[in-house]
């Protein structure tokens, strides 16, 4: 009997305890934000066709030169 009575009376604490005012802690978070412009200066280089290219297709074999331009079919 006396560890029912126990065992009850520490259910009822422990139903008190957790069903009790809650205190809501009112912390704020400070964030700073800051933004970095750069200017960026973009140079544009023209593309100059130097060497050899070859293209390869179900046409033929396709081959430009900067001198000499050939085409096999």
């Amino acid at each position: 009997m006396k560890k029912i009575v126990l065992c009850m009376g520490l259910m009822s604490l422990i139903v008190l305890s957790s069903c009790g005012k809650k205190e809501e802690s009112t912390t704020t978070e400070t964030t700073e934000t800051t933004t970095v412009v750069q200017d960026t200066v973009v140079k544009e280089v023209p593309a100059k066709e130097e060497g050899t290219s070859v293209k390869v297709d179900s046409t033929g074999i396709d081959v430009n030169s900067k001198d000499v331009k050939v085409e096999v079919k």
